[in-house]
Protein backbone atom coordinates (compact mmCIF):
# COMPACT_ATOMS: atom_id res chain seq x y z
CA UNK A 1 0.00 0.00 0.00
CA UNK A 2 3.21 2.57 0.16
CA UNK A 3 2.48 3.96 -3.05
CA UNK A 4 -0.88 4.06 -2.85
CA UNK A 5 -0.74 6.33 0.09
CA UNK A 6 1.50 9.08 -1.18
CA UNK A 7 0.51 12.39 -0.72
CA UNK A 8 1.85 15.80 -1.43
CA UNK A 9 5.31 16.35 -2.48
CA UNK A 10 6.38 20.21 -3.66
CA UNK A 11 9.37 18.84 -4.94
CA UNK A 12 7.92 16.44 -7.26
CA UNK A 13 8.24 16.98 -11.11
CA UNK A 14 5.60 16.38 -13.72
CA UNK A 15 7.66 13.30 -15.12
CA UNK A 16 8.07 11.47 -11.28
CA UNK A 17 4.16 12.36 -10.54
CA UNK A 18 3.43 10.85 -14.44
CA UNK A 19 5.15 7.31 -13.33
CA UNK A 20 3.31 7.56 -9.69
CA UNK A 21 -0.14 8.19 -11.36
CA UNK A 22 0.60 5.43 -14.04
CA UNK A 23 1.35 2.97 -11.49
CA UNK A 24 -1.70 3.89 -9.57
CA UNK A 25 -4.26 3.89 -12.33
CA UNK A 26 -2.92 0.33 -13.15
CA UNK A 27 -3.26 -0.76 -9.45
CA UNK A 28 -7.12 0.95 -9.87
CA UNK A 29 -7.78 -0.82 -13.01
CA UNK A 30 -6.22 -4.27 -12.29
CA UNK A 31 -4.39 -6.68 -14.38
CA UNK A 32 -6.22 -6.18 -17.99
CA UNK A 33 -5.33 -2.97 -18.24
CA UNK A 34 -1.82 -1.35 -19.43
CA UNK A 35 -1.31 2.40 -18.13
CA UNK A 36 2.23 4.20 -19.74
CA UNK A 37 3.06 7.59 -18.93
CA UNK A 38 4.42 9.34 -22.35
CA UNK A 39 5.92 12.92 -22.90
CA UNK A 40 3.56 14.27 -26.12
CA UNK A 41 5.14 16.50 -28.22
CA UNK A 42 3.06 19.35 -29.62
CA UNK A 43 3.46 22.22 -32.23
CA UNK A 44 6.35 24.43 -31.76
CA UNK A 45 8.20 22.02 -28.92
CA UNK A 46 5.49 22.76 -26.73
CA UNK A 47 5.70 19.15 -24.54
CA UNK A 48 2.17 17.48 -22.82
CA UNK A 49 2.77 14.78 -20.03
CA UNK A 50 -0.09 11.91 -20.85
CA UNK A 51 -1.26 8.53 -19.97
CA UNK A 52 -1.64 5.58 -22.64
CA UNK A 53 -4.62 3.12 -21.34
CA UNK A 54 -4.80 0.28 -23.29
CA UNK A 55 -7.61 -2.55 -22.40
CA UNK A 56 -6.07 -5.98 -23.40
CA UNK A 57 -9.31 -6.70 -25.49
CA UNK A 58 -9.56 -3.46 -27.44
CA UNK A 59 -7.87 -1.64 -30.39
CA UNK A 60 -8.84 1.76 -29.26
CA UNK A 61 -6.26 2.89 -26.19
CA UNK A 62 -7.26 6.72 -25.10
CA UNK A 63 -4.44 9.68 -24.66
CA UNK A 64 -5.64 11.44 -21.34
CA UNK A 65 -3.55 14.62 -20.56
CA UNK A 66 -2.53 15.09 -16.97
CA UNK A 67 -1.07 18.30 -16.97
CA UNK A 68 -3.69 20.00 -15.16
CA UNK A 69 -3.67 17.43 -12.12
CA UNK A 70 -0.44 18.27 -11.58
CA UNK A 71 -0.30 21.26 -9.33
CA UNK A 72 -3.58 20.25 -7.70
CA UNK A 73 -1.20 16.97 -5.90
CA UNK A 74 1.66 19.69 -5.40
CA UNK A 75 -0.93 21.96 -3.50
CA UNK A 76 -1.93 18.62 -1.34
CA UNK A 77 -4.40 16.36 -3.45
CA UNK A 78 -4.20 12.85 -2.84
CA UNK A 79 -2.66 10.69 -5.52
CA UNK A 80 -5.38 8.05 -5.46
CA UNK A 81 -7.97 10.91 -6.20
CA UNK A 82 -6.54 11.80 -9.24
CA UNK A 83 -6.41 8.51 -10.36
CA UNK A 84 -9.99 7.82 -9.70
CA UNK A 85 -10.75 11.27 -12.26
CA UNK A 86 -8.03 9.90 -14.89
CA UNK A 87 -10.19 6.85 -14.42
CA UNK A 88 -13.58 8.31 -15.21
CA UNK A 89 -12.48 10.55 -17.73
CA UNK A 90 -11.41 7.02 -19.58
CA UNK A 91 -14.67 5.51 -18.58
CA UNK A 92 -16.75 8.81 -19.75
CA UNK A 93 -14.87 8.90 -23.80
CA UNK A 94 -13.74 5.09 -24.26
CA UNK A 95 -16.25 4.15 -26.81
CA UNK A 96 -18.27 1.24 -26.74
CA UNK A 97 -17.10 -0.38 -29.74
CA UNK A 98 -13.60 -0.86 -31.23
CA UNK A 99 -12.68 0.98 -34.30
CA UNK A 100 -11.58 -0.36 -37.61
CA UNK A 101 -8.78 1.34 -39.35
CA UNK A 102 -9.29 -0.47 -42.96
CA UNK A 103 -9.79 2.35 -44.82
CA UNK A 104 -6.44 4.06 -44.14
CA UNK A 105 -4.89 1.21 -45.71
CA UNK A 106 -6.92 2.14 -49.17
CA UNK A 107 -5.32 5.35 -50.61
CA UNK A 108 -8.44 6.11 -52.96
CA UNK A 109 -10.31 6.67 -49.48
CA UNK A 110 -7.14 8.39 -47.80
CA UNK A 111 -7.20 11.16 -50.63
CA UNK A 112 -10.62 11.90 -50.45
CA UNK A 113 -10.00 13.84 -46.64
CA UNK A 114 -6.50 15.25 -47.08
CA UNK A 115 -5.97 19.08 -46.56
CA UNK A 116 -3.02 20.58 -44.47
CA UNK A 117 -2.14 22.96 -41.36
CA UNK A 118 0.90 24.97 -41.68
CA UNK A 119 3.27 25.50 -38.73
CA UNK A 120 6.58 27.19 -37.55
CA UNK A 121 9.49 25.58 -39.75
CA UNK A 122 12.40 26.52 -36.91
CA UNK A 123 9.98 25.58 -34.08
CA UNK A 124 9.17 22.36 -35.30
CA UNK A 125 11.95 20.85 -36.64
CA UNK A 126 12.21 17.50 -34.52
CA UNK A 127 8.19 17.05 -34.95
CA UNK A 128 8.73 17.24 -38.63
CA UNK A 129 10.91 14.39 -38.71
CA UNK A 130 9.38 11.67 -40.90
CA UNK A 131 6.77 13.73 -42.28
CA UNK A 132 6.55 14.65 -46.12
CA UNK A 133 6.00 18.29 -45.36
CA UNK A 134 6.29 21.23 -48.16
CA UNK A 135 8.58 24.16 -47.01
CA UNK A 136 7.20 27.40 -47.68
CA UNK A 137 9.04 30.86 -46.46
CA UNK A 138 9.58 30.00 -42.56
CA UNK A 139 6.61 27.71 -42.60
CA UNK A 140 5.88 23.83 -42.85
CA UNK A 141 3.03 22.38 -45.04
CA UNK A 142 2.05 19.58 -42.71
CA UNK A 143 -0.07 17.10 -44.71
CA UNK A 144 -3.83 15.77 -42.45
CA UNK A 145 -6.10 12.81 -43.02
CA UNK A 146 -9.70 14.31 -41.59
CA UNK A 147 -11.29 11.30 -39.81
CA UNK A 148 -15.24 10.94 -39.07
CA UNK A 149 -16.39 8.06 -36.75
CA UNK A 150 -19.62 7.97 -34.51
CA UNK A 151 -17.88 6.55 -31.93
CA UNK A 152 -15.13 9.08 -31.86
CA UNK A 153 -16.23 12.02 -33.53
CA UNK A 154 -14.13 14.03 -35.69
CA UNK A 155 -10.37 14.01 -35.82
CA UNK A 156 -7.29 14.34 -38.21
CA UNK A 157 -3.81 12.35 -38.49
CA UNK A 158 -0.98 13.53 -39.76
CA UNK A 159 0.57 11.65 -42.72
CA UNK A 160 4.13 10.10 -42.09
CA UNK A 161 6.53 8.95 -44.60
CA UNK A 162 6.03 5.22 -43.76
CA UNK A 163 2.23 5.86 -44.54
CA UNK A 164 3.68 6.54 -48.40
CA UNK A 165 5.28 3.08 -48.37
CA UNK A 166 2.32 1.45 -47.61
CA UNK A 167 0.26 2.96 -49.91
CA UNK A 168 3.26 2.97 -52.89
CA UNK A 169 2.89 6.63 -54.00
CA UNK A 170 5.70 9.55 -54.00
CA UNK A 171 5.60 12.73 -52.07
CA UNK A 172 4.57 14.14 -55.60
CA UNK A 173 1.58 12.13 -55.76
CA UNK A 174 0.71 13.12 -52.09
CA UNK A 175 0.68 16.85 -52.70
CA UNK A 176 -0.82 16.79 -55.86
CA UNK A 177 -3.86 14.72 -54.07
CA UNK A 178 -3.56 17.25 -51.33
CA UNK A 179 -4.11 20.20 -54.08
CA UNK A 180 -7.09 18.56 -55.09
CA UNK A 181 -9.06 17.88 -52.36
CA UNK A 182 -8.13 20.66 -49.36
CA UNK A 183 -10.79 22.89 -50.33
CA UNK A 184 -13.43 19.87 -50.10
CA UNK A 185 -11.92 18.47 -46.91
CA UNK A 186 -11.51 21.68 -45.06
CA UNK A 187 -13.49 24.07 -47.28
CA UNK A 188 -12.39 27.49 -46.68
CA UNK A 189 -14.37 30.30 -44.48
CA UNK A 190 -13.64 33.78 -45.08
CA UNK A 191 -14.79 37.12 -42.54
CA UNK A 192 -15.26 40.20 -42.64
CA UNK A 193 -12.47 41.36 -39.54
CA UNK A 194 -15.70 44.06 -38.22
CA UNK A 195 -18.18 41.19 -38.51
CA UNK A 196 -15.78 39.21 -36.40
CA UNK A 197 -15.60 42.14 -33.85
CA UNK A 198 -19.23 43.15 -33.95
CA UNK A 199 -20.46 38.96 -33.13
CA UNK A 200 -17.97 38.75 -30.01
CA UNK A 201 -18.64 42.30 -28.71
CA UNK A 202 -21.95 42.53 -29.76
CA UNK A 203 -21.91 46.22 -30.37
CA UNK A 204 -21.87 47.40 -34.05
CA UNK A 205 -19.56 49.87 -34.71
CA UNK A 206 -19.43 52.81 -37.27
CA UNK A 207 -15.57 52.80 -37.82
CA UNK A 208 -14.38 52.01 -40.81
CA UNK A 209 -10.63 51.65 -39.43
CA UNK A 210 -11.18 48.05 -40.20
CA UNK A 211 -13.10 48.07 -43.71
CA UNK A 212 -11.58 45.68 -45.85
CA UNK A 213 -9.74 43.32 -43.11
CA UNK A 214 -10.67 39.76 -43.59
CA UNK A 215 -9.65 37.33 -41.69
CA UNK A 216 -8.81 33.32 -43.51
CA UNK A 217 -9.31 30.28 -41.62
CA UNK A 218 -11.43 27.25 -42.78
CA UNK A 219 -14.74 26.50 -41.67
CA UNK A 220 -14.12 24.50 -38.18
CA UNK A 221 -11.61 27.45 -37.52
CA UNK A 222 -8.96 24.67 -36.66
CA UNK A 223 -5.88 24.59 -37.87
CA UNK A 224 -7.19 26.87 -41.10
CA UNK A 225 -4.11 29.24 -41.06
CA UNK A 226 -3.32 26.75 -44.36
CA UNK A 227 -6.91 27.96 -46.10
CA UNK A 228 -5.16 31.23 -47.30
CA UNK A 229 -2.89 29.10 -49.75
CA UNK A 230 -5.71 27.02 -51.24
CA UNK A 231 -5.14 27.58 -54.94
CA UNK A 232 -6.67 30.58 -56.27
CA UNK A 233 -7.88 32.08 -52.55
CA UNK A 234 -5.70 35.21 -52.58
CA UNK A 235 -5.80 36.31 -56.35
CA UNK A 236 -9.68 35.84 -56.17
CA UNK A 237 -9.15 38.30 -53.09
CA UNK A 238 -6.91 40.32 -54.43
CA UNK A 239 -8.88 41.27 -57.57
CA UNK A 240 -12.12 41.55 -54.89
CA UNK A 241 -9.71 44.45 -53.56
CA UNK A 242 -8.07 45.14 -56.61
CA UNK A 243 -4.82 45.24 -54.86
CA UNK A 244 -2.14 43.17 -53.57
CA UNK A 245 -1.94 41.86 -50.24
CA UNK A 246 -0.50 41.76 -46.50
CA UNK A 247 -0.84 38.20 -44.51
CA UNK A 248 -0.67 38.45 -41.06
CA UNK A 249 -0.34 35.01 -39.25
CA UNK A 250 -2.57 35.49 -36.44
CA UNK A 251 -1.92 31.94 -35.43
CA UNK A 252 -2.27 28.18 -36.96
CA UNK A 253 -5.85 28.75 -37.06
CA UNK A 254 -6.15 31.47 -38.96
CA UNK A 255 -4.38 34.20 -40.73
CA UNK A 256 -5.56 38.27 -41.76
CA UNK A 257 -5.50 39.60 -45.29
CA UNK A 258 -5.34 43.29 -45.66
CA UNK A 259 -5.53 45.09 -48.85
CA UNK A 260 -2.22 46.74 -49.68
CA UNK A 261 -4.50 49.99 -50.97
CA UNK A 262 -5.62 50.43 -47.22
CA UNK A 263 -2.37 50.00 -45.43
CA UNK A 264 -1.12 52.76 -43.51
CA UNK A 265 1.37 51.54 -41.12
CA UNK A 266 4.98 50.75 -41.59
CA UNK A 267 5.63 47.09 -42.04
CA UNK A 268 8.75 47.17 -39.70
CA UNK A 269 6.14 48.64 -36.82
CA UNK A 270 3.56 45.97 -37.90
CA UNK A 271 6.23 42.96 -37.27
CA UNK A 272 7.27 44.05 -33.76
CA UNK A 273 3.19 44.11 -32.96
CA UNK A 274 2.74 40.68 -34.63
CA UNK A 275 5.69 39.62 -32.43
CA UNK A 276 4.65 41.40 -29.53
CA UNK A 277 0.86 39.76 -29.69
CA UNK A 278 2.36 36.08 -30.56
CA UNK A 279 4.51 36.41 -27.04
CA UNK A 280 1.61 38.05 -24.84
CA UNK A 281 -1.69 37.03 -26.73
CA UNK A 282 -1.53 33.46 -28.55
CA UNK A 283 -0.89 30.30 -27.10
CA UNK A 284 2.72 28.90 -27.08
CA UNK A 285 1.55 26.01 -29.21
CA UNK A 286 -0.50 28.03 -31.46
CA UNK A 287 2.23 30.72 -32.94
CA UNK A 288 2.56 30.18 -36.38
CA UNK A 289 5.34 33.15 -37.03
CA UNK A 290 6.50 36.33 -36.32
CA UNK A 291 6.62 37.20 -39.88
CA UNK A 292 5.06 39.87 -42.29
CA UNK A 293 3.77 38.17 -46.01
CA UNK A 294 2.62 39.69 -49.18
CA UNK A 295 0.53 38.17 -51.79
CA UNK A 296 1.80 40.13 -55.45
CA UNK A 297 -1.17 39.62 -58.08
CA UNK A 298 1.28 40.42 -61.25
CA UNK A 299 3.30 37.71 -59.99
CA UNK A 300 0.77 35.05 -58.28
CA UNK A 301 3.50 34.34 -55.89
CA UNK A 302 3.90 35.50 -51.79
CA UNK A 303 6.90 36.40 -49.74
CA UNK A 304 8.05 37.35 -46.67
CA UNK A 305 8.49 41.32 -45.90
CA UNK A 306 11.85 41.96 -44.72
CA UNK A 307 12.74 45.82 -45.47
CA UNK A 308 10.55 48.85 -44.72
CA UNK A 309 8.08 49.79 -47.24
Amino acid sequence: MGKRNIYNNSQITIEGFGKLLSEEVKILLGSDYEVDYHEVLKNNGVTFHALIIRHRNRNVAPTIYFDSFFEDYKCGGLLVDIAKEIIEIYNRYMPSEDQSMDFFQDFSRVSESLFFKLVNLKKNKKKLEGIPYRKIMDMAMVPLCRVKSDLLGEGVITIHDNYLKEWEISEDELWENIGENAAMTAPPKISGLMDIIEKATGYESECDAFSGICVVSNESGHLGAGAVFYPGLLKGLSEDFESDLYIIPSSIHECIVIPDSGFVMDPANLREIIHEVNTTTVSEEDVLSDSLYRYEYESDKVFMVKDAG
